[in-house]
């Protein structure tokens, strides 16, 4: 499902579709070849399919950069609150012939005290032709820092404080430059956790089932129930669907020996960003 987002902080499935000018105006295209920051390109067409874009200048890296300006800030702040679990991407590559590896990084407060903490890196090995690829760069693995020696590996669940996300492309030495490379679909991919259920019955007549739960952030849930006979499936109850947090959610039902058996299923809640 999707909704808009109106946050001040990381939001759990945020996604940025690039969808406007506006929008894409927000994020920071820093190009290595001069040192400077430039507005990203933008593909509004056709509808539906835009996308932000950037070209390597000769041999020379480039970065797709995120701060508190896109989205509401909706992609910085408390990763680990939020159990966000990776920062997804798609990726056009224009030439794989001129792309080295790419990777991401975020600065945070970690363990190398406010710095760039970085995702291992996918390589042109890693795909098999130019175009769009779907990436994930998992937060459940070790990031690195570079002390100024080696790499080390961080849990970036240590991670707090997040003010940039920044996906790095660098191109082979032997580039000429001119290769596009498009990126579409970020998201802040939420951990798909099961909620704790409780459950209790009313007093009185007649007595009620309650089940209650919270869906985790950046999830939605629906109630299902086991039809009869159980080769026929789970079955939605009317009217629970899309539940939501951050509220406590109560669902009742007569206790009686019919009552049936009952599911709780997650699904991941996408949101949209806007950004002002």
């Amino acid at each position: 499902m999707l909704g808009v987002a109106n946050a001040k902080g990381a939001v759990a499935g945020a996604w940025e579709t690039f969808f406007t000018q506006k929008n894409t105006d927000a994020w920071i295209a820093y190009d290595y070849a001069d040192g400077r920051d430039y507005f990203p390109s933008w593909s509004g067409t056709p509808v539906g399919k835009e996308y932000a874009y950037f070209t390597f200048a000769g041999n020379y890296s480039f970065s797709f950069i995120a701060d508190r300006t896109v989205g509401n800030a909706a992609f910085t702040g408390d990763y680990k609150s939020q159990k966000i679990s990776g920062i997804s991407c798609d990726v056009y590559i224009g030439s794989l012939a001129a792309l080295d590896y790419m990777d991401c990084a975020v600065r945070a407060l970690g363990p190398n005290g406010r710095a760039y903490y970085y995702s291992t890196a996918y390589t042109a090995e890693d795909f098999t032709g130019g175009g769009w690829w779907t990436l994930t760069y998992s937060l459940d693995r070790s990031w690195f820092y570079w002390n100024g020696s080696v790499w080390v590996a961080v849990n970036p669940k240590t991670l707090t404080s997040i003010d940039q996300i920044v996906f790095n492309f660098i191109p082979r030495l032997s580039s000429t430059g001119g290769s596009r490379i498009g990126l579409d679909n970020v998201t802040l991919e939420p951990t798909k956790v099961a909620p704790k259920l409780a459950t209790s019955v009313t007093s009185g007549v007649p007595k009620n089932l309650r089940l209650a739960f919270t869906p985790g952030p950046g999830l939605e849930a629906r109630i299902e129930k086991l039809r009869t006979p159980v080769s026929l499936g789970w079955a939605t109850v009317a009217g629970q669907t899309e539940i939501k947090g951050p509220g406590n959610h109560v669902f009742p039902t007569l206790a009686n020996s019919r009552v049936g058996i009952f599911r709780v299923a997650l699904e991941p809640f996408y949101t949209f960003v806007i950004s002002p």
